[in-house]
């Protein structure tokens, strides 16, 4: 009798991917996500979909889990490239790819039904009870897919995808793997196997810069070891040079073809957006920073932040944009580069630097308020205009406040040099004045001289010697902080000069102040006790009250230097009277610390404690870290005259913790830790 035809057993995947590197927990993942042993009783098919940005090794990764499970799937393994996002042409017809399967499954091409309905339910019937892989590669969107999905349980079915595929997750329990950029050694890795280890270690520093620009995009790694190998005097260091201007670091990324191009990739994933979204990613270039929080971004884009959400999920679900935590976002550092590409290229004329402008304004006026409220009694400058749309932060408290410049200040630092880069001075110097007061807090003294070096640039620039003056001085408070006193005294000189040729007596009364404190720090009293009683005398003559404050408190430190300890007192008295009656909590916390110091010389201990308390109590409010370790410090001190060691010891340790933790100068740590080994050594 005639035998039965053997039922067909495709075998469609392409080649695995010869130089595979890494994703060993992304293969693991898939084996739980896909392999049959762990499929429920009654479940349905099983579904897996990669999902991730252009370039981010999508399909060499379900390559190389398909190839290493085949034989899972004795029946057959069928793939298709579904072209979603292909640089060129329109993406493949569902029902086109079906009868392709269909006839790989054995059925007569001239038998075939026409209806899709027809044909998708012969699909099933031909895997129904078969062991089958299907994978599906480059999906545009859940439609494409859905007619390709069989029916039986006994199938396993993997998708890639740039999309994240929202409806088919919500209708078929899509379990979900979300593939980020390689790691460093991940990609150092597929570079040597690209191109050799010896081509490495020949120039490991272009090597390095080379992989940072990538930033762990696989296709980025591959560009550019295509340019090497094909190109016989290419150099890695000519190739990093191509790649350090941001302007043309994409032209880099090219091979001449489309599929090895990273901007072509690139621009598939985008002009499959909707034109809102198209315009939401382009904006987001112009964020000064890596980052962006989504208030910050609702000014950027002049949206609100209900219709900014809607369209930033459509970014997500097309992976341009990761919020990467609650309410802040980023993208991958070459795609922004394309999305600066078409910033400067789309949309209106004016768009790019009218975003540019309310996104600076944002961080500007939002920071001013805010250390107004860390420092209400700080003098105030003359209101700047806010650009139309700017929408700039409403923050009501002093911990809101402090919070914010948590989360805010490394984006708020590069937004200072971000600023002059761009032309935008006086944006940037007002942004690093309202950044000093929290930096300060947090003995961020690297930070402060940063910001206000670039600060007094502008400064320069835009001709404002009060501005000039008040950097200047800043950054002497920096070097006064870190030991570098002759740059201090240079920083202050400069900054006298300018406050006097201008006539500005409230700058010179801060200059004199400053000067104070140095000197102090120097241990010349005298010199530090003349500086901080000629900002008494100027504060006083411009009946500023706080400025007068301070400066009683600075006089009063002098005396306790000196010897003078009830000439100390009766300053900080002087000085708490007008502070409370301002209600002006950061200066108090400063003349309680002063008053304990000088109580502490005076052999009152106990009243010494009770000074210090109230100082750690309001620093402690004010988040005012670094003064508060300077207390514990002075405390530490009043514990041990009393015999109370432990007390001691243990104000030391929390000094300590406090200085480590926010990178205090070396000094100061060594200081703490020499108290501490003196102490532990009496006691032992």
């Amino acid at each position: 009798p005639p035998t039965a035809p053997a039922t067909p057993q495709p075998r469609q995947l392409p080649a695995p991917p010869p130089l595979f590197t890494g994703r060993g927990s992304e293969l693991a993942r898939l084996d739980k996500l896909l392999a049959p042993q762990v499929k429920p009783a009654g479940s349905g098919v099983l579904i897996a979909a990669i999902c991730g940005t252009g370039g981010v090794g999508k399909t060499w990764l379900a390559l190389r889990w398909a190839h290493d499970q085949q034989e899972l799937f004795p029946d057959g393994q069928l793939y298709a490239d579904l072209r979603g996002f292909a640089p060129s042409g329109e993406p493949a017809d569902p029902h086109t790819v079906l009868r392709g399967f269909l006839e790989a499954l054995g059925a007569d091409p001239a038998a075939l039904p026409t209806e899709p309905q027809a044909q998708a339910a012969l699909y099933r019937s031909l895997t129904a009870d078969r062991r089958v892989l299907v994978v599906l590669d480059n999906a545009r969107d859940s439609d494409q897919v859905l007619p390709l999905l069989p029916g039986s349980p006994s199938c396993t079915v993997l998708i890639t995808s740039r999309h994240q595929l929202p409806g088919l997750t919500a209708s078929h329990g899509v379990g979900r793997l979300t593939l980020d950029t390689l790691d460093t050694t991940e990609a150092r890795d597929l570079l040597v196997r690209r191109i050799g280890a010896d081509r490495l270690a020949a120039e490991p520093d272009a090597a390095a810069e080379l992989l940072r620009h990538c930033a762990g995009l696989p296709l980025a790694v591959g560009v550019l070891a295509a340019r090497v190998t094909t190109n016989p005097v290419l150099t890695l260091a000519g190739l990093a040079a191509e790649l350090r201007d941001t302007a043309t670091r994409l032209d880099a990324l090219e091979t001449g073809e489309a599929s090895a191009d990273v901007r072509a990739v690139f621009a598939s994933s985008y002009l499959a957006l909707d034109p809102d979204s198209a315009r939401v990613f382009r904006r987001l270039a112009q964020a000064p920073a890596a980052d962006i929080a989504l208030p910050a971004a609702a000014g950027l884009t002049a949206l609100p932040s209900t219709r900014l959400r809607t369209l930033l999920r459509r970014l997500q679900a097309h992976h341009l944009v990761h919020e990467h935590r609650p309410g802040r976002f980023s993208c991958h550092d070459l795609l922004r580069s394309y999305a600066l590409e078409l910033a400067r290229t789309e949309g209106p004329a004016g768009e790019a630097d009218a975003a540019l402008t309310r996104i600076l304004d944002h961080y500007a006026h939002t920071a001013y308020a805010a250390d107004l409220l860390l420092l209400p009694h700080r003098d105030r400058l003359d209101p700047a205009p806010t650009a139309d749309g700017a929408q700039p932060e409403q923050l009501a408290t002093h911990e809101a406040a402090m919070e914010w410049f948590t989360r805010e200040h490394p984006v708020l630092t590069a937004t200072v040099e971000h600023a002059v880069r761009t032309g935008h001075d006086a944006q940037a110097w007002r942004l690093a004045r309202a950044l000093s007061t929290f930096l300060a807090r947090r003995g961020r003294w690297a930070d402060v001289s940063a910001v206000h070096t670039t600060a007094l640039a502008a400064a320069v620039r835009l001709g404002d010697t009060a501005a000039r003056a008040e950097s200047h001085r800043t950054l002497a408070w920096a070097c006064t902080e870190t030991g570098r006193y002759a740059e201090a005294h240079e920083q202050l000189a400069q900054a006298l000069a300018l406050s006097e040729a201008d006539g500005d007596l409230r700058s010179a009364a801060h200059t004199h102040l400053a000067a104070g404190w140095l000197y102090e720090r120097e241990e010349d009293r005298a010199a530090a006790l003349r500086h901080d009683q000629r900002a008494v005398d100027l504060f006083t003559s411009l009946d500023d009250l706080p400025g007068r404050a301070r400066a009683l408190n600075a006089v009063a430190w002098d005396h306790t230097g000196l010897g003078d300890h009830a000439a100390a007192v009766r300053h900080c008295r002087q000085a708490l009277a007008i502070q409370r009656e301002l209600n002006d909590e950061r200066g108090q916390a400063a003349t309680w610390d002063t008053l304990g110091c000088a109580h502490h010389q005076l052999g009152d201990h106990t009243a010494a404690v009770d000074c210090y308390e109230h100082s750690l109590d309001l620093n402690r409010a004010l988040g005012h870290r670094y003064n508060e370790a300077e207390t514990l410090v002075h405390l530490s001190r009043t514990h041990r005259a009393t015999g109370a060691t432990e007390a001691a010891a243990q104000a030391l340790r929390e000094a300590l913790a406090i200085h480590l933790d926010i990178d205090a100068p070396a000094r100061e740590v060594d200081e703490v830790r020499a108290l501490l080994r003196e102490l532990d050594g009496r006691t032992a």
